[in-house]
């Protein structure tokens, strides 16, 4: 997955200047298909628990590839836009869907550790993708690039899935990590009913702040597709803007295993207050340094670890302010709004670039959104304490 999904602020520049196009134009692509996956994430949901799993992931890995690969052939802005209506068709299962809910099934316990464990894995595969693309679009082109890169990532990914992915341990005559057997499905249904519904939580203000602060985290975490054309911006080479995609992949890995240990032991609150904090010391650290290549990267170490609080951290934020009772749903709710924001993001930051031929305001916004963001989790407790107590 990051061999494909993170690699694609690589070729926006390129492209743009191959084709003539505005930075809005060559973006418009994955707005769509962050577009397509929200919406059609629910029908992914379900299709997840009710068809053969490998089979549906060996579709929608094969459907992402192969119009990531076909890309690399197109020469008009629509063909690409119908390109990410395909990807987002497949990322709707492969992206933010099976994993959670895959590790939720065959663990128990320390079911987040784990989930943190397996997210920053993942990251490596985008962690070396990037400068093996940076290194294939200056000296082959990005059309080569592209195909290579989609071709690779079939062929790692699908074996894996069909020799090794099943859905649940029952399915190969096991019982998950945790399981006990003297537990009671009462004690278990007890426990799950503790929490707010999903209809109170809609009620809630707390609700709205959550989905604000995600809103947030990730407008900043999409400045990640931006970083080899902001690199660009300020007369770095593409070579530092692949290197650049590596260490910020390498802090995201070390920062999903870091927030997972680190809420375990002090709790949601410090842990995402910490994130967001780090996030604002890298945008300052970025901008401070200028085109000081060691002080930019030491700022995409914050962004890292700011950024990988996406995926580890709001699933417990939602769990820690609303309960166990209809968490799923709830997070539903937070995770649509979330995807409409990223399929906004990129748009936001190509029309930004566009206008002010800079990403300096774009940075400076993320500042202010991600301090609001910390007002706002602080309120979301609070106003969440008093929903589950009344």
């Amino acid at each position: 997955m990051g061999m494909l999904g993170n690699t694609n602020g690589l070729y926006l520049t390129p492209v743009s200047q191959e084709m003539g196009w505005s930075r809005t134009d060559a973006s418009w692509y994955l707005t769509i298909y962050m577009l397509t996956m929200a919406l059609t994430q629910p029908i992914a949901s379900r299709l997840l628990y009710k068809v053969n799993s490998k089979m549906l992931l060996f579709i929608s890995m094969t459907l992402v590839c192969a119009a990531t690969g076909a890309a690399s052939q197109f020469q008009t802005v629509m063909a690409w836009n119908i390109s990410g209506v395909l990807m987002g068709l497949g990322y709707s299962v492969i992206m933010y869907l099976t994993l959670p809910v895959i590790i939720s099934n065959w663990f128990n316990k320390k079911t987040g550790m784990v989930l943190g464990i397996a997210l920053a894995i993942g990251t490596l595969g985008s962690a070396i993708a990037n400068p093996v693309a940076g290194m294939l679009i200056t000296e082959y082109g990005w059309r080569t690039a592209r195909l290579a890169m989609s071709i690779a990532a079939w062929v790692i990914a699908v074996p894996g899935i069909l020799l090794f992915v099943n859905f649940k341990p029952a399915d190969v005559g096991l019982k998950p990590y945790g399981y006990e057997e003297g537990a009671t499905g009462q004690a278990k249904a007890a426990i799950s009913l503790k929490g707010v519904s999903a209809a109170d939580s809609l009620k809630s203000p707390a609700l709205y702040m959550v989905m604000f602060i995600a809103c947030a985290v990730v407008l900043y975490s999409s400045m990640n597709t931006q970083i080899p054309g902001y690199a660009s911006s300020i007369g770095l080479a593409t070579a530092f803007g692949a290197y650049a995609m590596t260490i910020l992949n390498l802090a995201n890995m070390g920062g999903k295993i870091f927030w997972g240990w680190l809420t375990d032991r002090k709790g949601f609150l410090p842990s995402m207050v910490a994130a967001l904090s780090c996030g604002i010391a890298g945008v300052l650290i970025i901008l401070a340094g200028g085109s000081n290549v060691t002080i930019f990267y030491a700022g995409l170490v914050f962004f890292g670890i700011c950024f990988s609080s996406l995926t580890v951290m709001l699933p417990l934020i939602v769990k820690g302010i609303f309960g166990e009772k209809d968490y799923g749903k709830i997070y539903a709710n937070v995770t649509l709004v979330q995807q409409l924001m990223a399929a906004s993001a990129a748009i936001i930051y190509g029309r930004i670039f566009d206008i002010t031929q800079s990403f300096v305001f774009a940075w400076q916004m993320n500042i202010v959104t991600l301090a609001i963001a910390i007002v706002m989790l602080f309120g979301a407790v609070k106003v969440g304490k008093k929903l589950i107590h009344t």
